[in-house]
């Protein structure tokens, strides 16, 4: 079985080109945005200003890396 294409690779990055890209990108990246700023809210709130770069590293690099193999497996 062969698999259903939904992104096109464009020079080293990966474009969606179908419905389903579409929708998966929007699927992971609106909730680890809101994640993010959620958690950037509470650390700020908490006294924690300073650490308002953990919770990029916590949510969007796993974000980043799950993309990526989604679209390398449907290119």
């Amino acid at each position: 079985m062969q698999r259903e294409v939904w992104f096109e690779k464009v020079a080293w990055s990966y474009m969606p080109c179908h419905w389903k890209g579409f929708a998966v990108m929007a699927v992971i990246i609106f909730p680890t945005v809101a994640a993010i700023i959620l958690t950037q809210m509470l650390l700020n709130s908490f006294g924690y200003g300073h650490a308002e770069w953990l919770p990029f590293a916590i949510f969007f690099i796993p974000a980043l890396l799950f993309l990526l193999g989604v679209a390398k497996r449907h290119s």
